[in-house]
Protein backbone atom coordinates (compact mmCIF):
# COMPACT_ATOMS: atom_id res chain seq x y z
CA UNK A 1 0.00 0.00 0.00
CA UNK A 2 1.39 3.21 -0.96
CA UNK A 3 0.01 7.25 -1.15
CA UNK A 4 -1.39 9.39 1.46
CA UNK A 5 -4.80 9.28 3.04
CA UNK A 6 -5.26 12.65 1.02
CA UNK A 7 -4.28 11.50 -2.39
CA UNK A 8 -5.59 8.06 -2.39
CA UNK A 9 -3.78 4.51 -2.65
CA UNK A 10 -3.51 1.36 -4.48
CA UNK A 11 -4.00 -1.47 -1.74
CA UNK A 12 -3.83 -5.18 -1.43
CA UNK A 13 -5.44 -7.15 1.82
CA UNK A 14 -5.65 -10.43 3.40
CA UNK A 15 -8.89 -11.94 4.38
CA UNK A 16 -9.66 -14.67 6.07
CA UNK A 17 -13.91 -16.47 5.61
CA UNK A 18 -15.11 -16.59 9.11
CA UNK A 19 -17.81 -18.90 7.76
CA UNK A 20 -18.63 -20.82 4.68
CA UNK A 21 -18.81 -18.46 1.67
CA UNK A 22 -20.98 -19.75 -1.00
CA UNK A 23 -20.14 -17.93 -4.13
CA UNK A 24 -21.20 -19.38 -7.51
CA UNK A 25 -18.49 -20.08 -10.33
CA UNK A 26 -18.75 -20.47 -14.18
CA UNK A 27 -20.57 -23.56 -13.34
CA UNK A 28 -23.48 -23.13 -11.10
CA UNK A 29 -23.16 -26.77 -10.43
CA UNK A 30 -19.47 -26.82 -9.82
CA UNK A 31 -17.49 -25.53 -7.00
CA UNK A 32 -17.48 -22.17 -5.51
CA UNK A 33 -14.92 -19.58 -6.88
CA UNK A 34 -13.22 -16.33 -5.73
CA UNK A 35 -15.12 -13.89 -7.91
CA UNK A 36 -13.86 -10.30 -8.19
CA UNK A 37 -17.46 -9.25 -9.81
CA UNK A 38 -19.13 -10.72 -6.61
CA UNK A 39 -16.90 -8.56 -4.48
CA UNK A 40 -17.97 -5.43 -6.61
CA UNK A 41 -21.29 -6.47 -6.31
CA UNK A 42 -21.05 -5.88 -2.60
CA UNK A 43 -18.88 -2.75 -2.48
CA UNK A 44 -21.24 -0.89 -4.93
CA UNK A 45 -24.47 -2.05 -2.15
CA UNK A 46 -22.50 -0.71 0.53
CA UNK A 47 -21.20 2.87 -1.77
CA UNK A 48 -25.03 3.23 -2.36
CA UNK A 49 -26.01 3.23 1.43
CA UNK A 50 -22.88 5.69 2.21
CA UNK A 51 -23.15 8.11 -0.42
CA UNK A 52 -27.07 8.05 0.36
CA UNK A 53 -26.76 8.75 3.74
CA UNK A 54 -25.07 12.07 2.70
CA UNK A 55 -27.07 12.84 -0.72
CA UNK A 56 -30.42 11.57 0.28
CA UNK A 57 -32.86 9.29 -1.98
CA UNK A 58 -34.54 12.35 -3.69
CA UNK A 59 -31.59 13.41 -5.87
CA UNK A 60 -31.32 9.87 -7.80
CA UNK A 61 -29.15 11.64 -10.91
CA UNK A 62 -26.69 13.08 -8.50
CA UNK A 63 -26.13 9.75 -7.04
CA UNK A 64 -25.60 7.84 -9.65
CA UNK A 65 -23.31 10.50 -10.84
CA UNK A 66 -21.33 9.68 -7.77
CA UNK A 67 -21.10 5.93 -7.86
CA UNK A 68 -20.28 6.22 -11.32
CA UNK A 69 -17.29 8.08 -10.26
CA UNK A 70 -16.25 4.98 -7.84
CA UNK A 71 -17.50 2.10 -10.22
CA UNK A 72 -17.81 3.61 -13.93
CA UNK A 73 -21.16 2.95 -15.54
CA UNK A 74 -22.42 2.55 -19.17
CA UNK A 75 -22.35 5.91 -19.75
CA UNK A 76 -18.84 7.11 -18.38
CA UNK A 77 -17.20 4.01 -18.83
CA UNK A 78 -15.08 1.61 -17.33
CA UNK A 79 -14.48 1.94 -13.20
CA UNK A 80 -11.04 3.60 -12.01
CA UNK A 81 -10.71 0.69 -9.63
CA UNK A 82 -10.11 -2.86 -10.79
CA UNK A 83 -10.96 -5.22 -8.14
CA UNK A 84 -8.80 -8.62 -8.27
CA UNK A 85 -8.26 -11.94 -6.19
CA UNK A 86 -5.86 -14.01 -5.48
CA UNK A 87 -5.60 -17.46 -3.37
CA UNK A 88 -6.47 -21.41 -3.53
CA UNK A 89 -9.44 -22.36 -1.13
CA UNK A 90 -10.83 -25.27 0.00
CA UNK A 91 -14.10 -26.45 -0.51
CA UNK A 92 -16.63 -28.62 1.58
CA UNK A 93 -20.61 -29.11 1.77
CA UNK A 94 -22.48 -27.11 4.72
CA UNK A 95 -26.20 -27.02 5.40
CA UNK A 96 -27.55 -23.64 4.39
CA UNK A 97 -30.09 -24.01 7.03
CA UNK A 98 -28.91 -25.33 10.36
CA UNK A 99 -31.72 -23.97 12.21
CA UNK A 100 -34.58 -26.49 10.36
CA UNK A 101 -33.53 -30.18 11.19
CA UNK A 102 -35.83 -31.08 8.43
CA UNK A 103 -33.84 -29.70 5.45
CA UNK A 104 -30.59 -31.36 5.32
CA UNK A 105 -29.33 -30.11 1.31
CA UNK A 106 -26.17 -28.60 1.30
CA UNK A 107 -24.21 -26.16 -0.77
CA UNK A 108 -20.68 -26.23 -1.49
CA UNK A 109 -19.27 -23.34 -0.20
CA UNK A 110 -15.43 -22.02 0.19
CA UNK A 111 -14.82 -23.39 3.96
CA UNK A 112 -13.93 -20.58 7.29
CA UNK A 113 -10.63 -20.24 7.81
CA UNK A 114 -9.61 -19.98 3.90
CA UNK A 115 -6.69 -17.09 3.33
CA UNK A 116 -7.25 -15.06 -0.22
CA UNK A 117 -6.17 -11.88 -1.35
CA UNK A 118 -8.27 -9.05 -2.09
CA UNK A 119 -6.55 -6.05 -4.20
CA UNK A 120 -7.92 -2.57 -5.63
CA UNK A 121 -5.80 -1.23 -8.01
CA UNK A 122 -6.37 2.03 -9.88
CA UNK A 123 -6.99 1.80 -13.88
CA UNK A 124 -4.99 4.20 -15.91
CA UNK A 125 -4.71 6.88 -16.37
CA UNK A 126 -5.81 7.47 -12.31
CA UNK A 127 -2.83 7.02 -10.38
CA UNK A 128 -4.64 6.23 -6.59
CA UNK A 129 -7.61 4.48 -5.13
CA UNK A 130 -9.56 7.06 -3.55
CA UNK A 131 -10.90 7.33 0.25
CA UNK A 132 -13.96 6.86 -0.99
CA UNK A 133 -13.42 3.15 -2.07
CA UNK A 134 -11.00 2.62 0.86
CA UNK A 135 -13.97 3.50 3.70
CA UNK A 136 -16.72 1.42 1.37
CA UNK A 137 -14.17 -1.02 1.99
CA UNK A 138 -13.90 -0.90 5.21
CA UNK A 139 -17.72 -0.85 5.89
CA UNK A 140 -18.04 -3.95 3.94
CA UNK A 141 -15.54 -6.00 5.71
CA UNK A 142 -16.66 -4.81 9.10
CA UNK A 143 -20.63 -4.77 7.94
CA UNK A 144 -21.36 -6.91 5.47
CA UNK A 145 -20.59 -10.31 3.63
CA UNK A 146 -20.67 -11.44 -0.28
CA UNK A 147 -22.53 -14.54 -1.75
CA UNK A 148 -25.60 -16.54 -0.83
CA UNK A 149 -27.06 -16.52 2.46
CA UNK A 150 -24.86 -13.44 3.65
CA UNK A 151 -27.44 -11.50 5.15
CA UNK A 152 -27.79 -14.64 7.17
CA UNK A 153 -23.97 -14.51 8.56
CA UNK A 154 -22.59 -16.93 5.55
CA UNK A 155 -19.77 -15.17 3.58
CA UNK A 156 -18.62 -13.21 6.49
CA UNK A 157 -15.09 -12.09 5.45
CA UNK A 158 -12.29 -10.60 7.84
CA UNK A 159 -8.64 -9.00 7.61
CA UNK A 160 -5.22 -11.15 8.73
CA UNK A 161 -2.55 -8.36 8.01
CA UNK A 162 -2.30 -4.31 9.40
CA UNK A 163 -2.61 -1.97 5.99
CA UNK A 164 -0.78 1.00 5.98
CA UNK A 165 -3.57 3.64 6.48
CA UNK A 166 -6.06 1.74 5.80
CA UNK A 167 -9.58 2.02 8.15
CA UNK A 168 -8.57 -0.29 11.00
CA UNK A 169 -6.40 -3.41 11.61
CA UNK A 170 -6.73 -6.84 12.95
CA UNK A 171 -6.49 -5.73 16.31
CA UNK A 172 -9.95 -4.40 15.59
CA UNK A 173 -10.88 -8.62 16.48
CA UNK A 174 -8.76 -8.27 19.77
CA UNK A 175 -11.76 -8.67 21.76
CA UNK A 176 -15.57 -7.09 21.47
CA UNK A 177 -14.54 -3.57 23.09
CA UNK A 178 -11.86 -3.20 20.86
CA UNK A 179 -14.46 -4.07 17.98
CA UNK A 180 -17.10 -1.73 19.42
CA UNK A 181 -14.63 1.26 19.33
CA UNK A 182 -13.26 0.32 15.38
CA UNK A 183 -17.06 0.42 14.02
CA UNK A 184 -17.95 3.65 15.37
CA UNK A 185 -14.19 5.20 14.05
CA UNK A 186 -14.82 3.37 10.43
CA UNK A 187 -18.74 4.37 10.26
CA UNK A 188 -17.26 8.30 11.60
CA UNK A 189 -14.69 8.32 9.01
CA UNK A 190 -16.48 6.80 6.26
CA UNK A 191 -19.41 9.98 6.31
CA UNK A 192 -16.60 11.76 6.20
CA UNK A 193 -14.88 10.73 3.47
CA UNK A 194 -18.55 10.71 1.89
CA UNK A 195 -19.09 13.92 2.48
CA UNK A 196 -15.95 15.27 0.82
CA UNK A 197 -15.96 13.23 -2.05
CA UNK A 198 -20.05 14.61 -2.62
CA UNK A 199 -18.29 17.93 -2.27
CA UNK A 200 -15.68 17.52 -4.66
CA UNK A 201 -18.56 16.42 -7.01
CA UNK A 202 -20.37 19.65 -6.30
CA UNK A 203 -23.30 17.96 -5.09
CA UNK A 204 -25.08 19.24 -2.56
CA UNK A 205 -26.41 16.73 0.86
CA UNK A 206 -29.69 16.07 1.32
CA UNK A 207 -31.61 14.88 4.40
CA UNK A 208 -33.52 11.17 3.40
CA UNK A 209 -37.38 10.93 3.14
CA UNK A 210 -38.62 8.56 5.65
CA UNK A 211 -38.34 5.95 4.82
CA UNK A 212 -35.58 5.94 2.22
CA UNK A 213 -36.05 4.58 -0.91
CA UNK A 214 -33.58 2.11 -0.68
CA UNK A 215 -30.76 1.00 2.42
CA UNK A 216 -29.13 3.87 3.51
CA UNK A 217 -26.67 4.26 6.58
CA UNK A 218 -28.27 7.24 8.48
CA UNK A 219 -28.72 7.39 12.02
CA UNK A 220 -32.64 7.64 11.89
CA UNK A 221 -33.10 4.62 9.46
CA UNK A 222 -30.17 2.53 10.56
CA UNK A 223 -29.79 0.23 13.69
CA UNK A 224 -26.39 -1.55 14.45
CA UNK A 225 -25.93 -4.16 16.95
CA UNK A 226 -23.28 -6.11 18.31
CA UNK A 227 -23.28 -8.22 21.03
CA UNK A 228 -20.95 -8.98 23.29
CA UNK A 229 -21.88 -12.42 24.36
CA UNK A 230 -19.44 -14.91 23.41
CA UNK A 231 -20.57 -18.32 21.28
CA UNK A 232 -17.74 -20.94 20.66
CA UNK A 233 -18.25 -21.79 17.17
CA UNK A 234 -19.94 -19.96 14.49
CA UNK A 235 -22.81 -22.77 14.06
CA UNK A 236 -23.43 -22.00 17.55
CA UNK A 237 -23.92 -18.37 17.01
CA UNK A 238 -26.17 -18.93 13.67
CA UNK A 239 -28.28 -21.74 15.30
CA UNK A 240 -28.74 -19.26 18.19
CA UNK A 241 -29.59 -16.12 16.11
CA UNK A 242 -32.11 -18.52 13.86
CA UNK A 243 -34.04 -20.18 17.58
CA UNK A 244 -35.37 -16.40 17.99
CA UNK A 245 -35.98 -15.40 14.70
CA UNK A 246 -37.99 -18.50 13.96
CA UNK A 247 -39.97 -18.16 17.87
CA UNK A 248 -43.13 -16.18 18.11
CA UNK A 249 -44.31 -13.49 17.09
CA UNK A 250 -40.82 -12.95 14.75
CA UNK A 251 -41.68 -16.13 12.39
CA UNK A 252 -42.38 -15.96 8.70
CA UNK A 253 -42.78 -11.93 9.44
CA UNK A 254 -42.30 -9.88 6.49
CA UNK A 255 -40.21 -7.19 7.97
CA UNK A 256 -37.74 -9.98 7.59
CA UNK A 257 -38.21 -10.45 3.95
CA UNK A 258 -40.05 -12.58 2.11
CA UNK A 259 -40.54 -14.94 -1.12
CA UNK A 260 -43.64 -16.25 -2.06
CA UNK A 261 -46.52 -15.84 -4.06
CA UNK A 262 -46.50 -12.43 -2.83
CA UNK A 263 -43.01 -11.62 -4.69
CA UNK A 264 -39.40 -11.23 -3.21
CA UNK A 265 -38.19 -8.72 -0.61
CA UNK A 266 -34.66 -9.38 0.67
CA UNK A 267 -34.31 -8.66 4.15
CA UNK A 268 -33.27 -5.21 5.69
CA UNK A 269 -31.55 -7.24 8.16
CA UNK A 270 -28.03 -8.11 8.07
CA UNK A 271 -26.37 -10.32 10.26
CA UNK A 272 -22.22 -11.31 10.67
CA UNK A 273 -20.99 -13.68 12.87
CA UNK A 274 -17.59 -12.16 13.65
CA UNK A 275 -14.75 -13.52 15.12
CA UNK A 276 -12.27 -12.04 18.17
CA UNK A 277 -9.89 -13.70 20.45
CA UNK A 278 -12.59 -14.78 22.61
CA UNK A 279 -15.28 -16.21 20.83
CA UNK A 280 -17.95 -15.63 18.04
CA UNK A 281 -20.45 -12.46 18.11
CA UNK A 282 -23.78 -11.78 16.11
CA UNK A 283 -23.80 -8.13 14.86
CA UNK A 284 -26.37 -7.11 13.33
CA UNK A 285 -27.58 -4.58 10.93
CA UNK A 286 -30.87 -3.25 10.08
CA UNK A 287 -31.68 -0.99 7.43
CA UNK A 288 -35.24 0.29 7.34
CA UNK A 289 -36.33 1.54 3.86
CA UNK A 290 -39.55 0.97 1.44
CA UNK A 291 -40.76 -2.03 0.55
CA UNK A 292 -42.07 -2.93 -2.87
CA UNK A 293 -45.68 -4.40 -0.95
CA UNK A 294 -47.52 -3.18 1.66
CA UNK A 295 -45.32 -1.25 4.33
CA UNK A 296 -44.09 -3.70 6.82
CA UNK A 297 -44.60 -3.30 10.44
CA UNK A 298 -41.17 -2.24 11.53
CA UNK A 299 -41.71 -2.01 15.36
CA UNK A 300 -41.58 -5.98 15.20
CA UNK A 301 -37.86 -5.63 13.31
CA UNK A 302 -37.25 -3.17 16.36
CA UNK A 303 -38.19 -5.22 18.92
CA UNK A 304 -36.53 -8.36 17.86
CA UNK A 305 -33.32 -6.10 17.82
CA UNK A 306 -34.07 -5.39 21.62
CA UNK A 307 -34.49 -9.04 22.60
CA UNK A 308 -30.86 -9.64 20.84
CA UNK A 309 -29.69 -6.87 23.42
CA UNK A 310 -31.46 -8.02 26.12
CA UNK A 311 -30.51 -12.08 25.27
CA UNK A 312 -26.71 -11.23 24.25
CA UNK A 313 -25.53 -8.35 25.82
CA UNK A 314 -25.91 -6.28 22.86
CA UNK A 315 -24.11 -2.83 22.74
CA UNK A 316 -25.92 -0.17 20.26
CA UNK A 317 -23.09 0.66 17.72
CA UNK A 318 -25.70 2.92 15.84
CA UNK A 319 -29.61 3.90 16.10
CA UNK A 320 -30.13 2.62 19.46
CA UNK A 321 -32.21 5.84 20.76
CA UNK A 322 -33.97 5.82 17.28
CA UNK A 323 -37.86 4.33 17.83
CA UNK A 324 -39.14 2.30 14.42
Amino acid sequence: MSGTRDEGWSMRVTLETVTPLFLGGADPRGEPELRAASIRGALRFWLRALLGGVIGDGKLDELRRAEAAVFGSTDTGASPVVVQITGNVQHASYRPLLHNPGKTFTFRGIKPGEIFSLELIPRRPHESVSPIVVSTTALWLLLGGVGKRSRRGFGTLQIRDRVESFSFTPEAYKDVKELEKTLRQVIEQAQADAKNFINILNISPSTPSAPPAFPILYSDHTKILLCRRPFTTWEQAMKEFWGLLRSDPYQDNPVFGFAGNAGRQASPLHLRIVKTEGGYHLLMTAFRSRFASNPPDWTKLQDFLNDCEQKWQGSWIMGGDISW
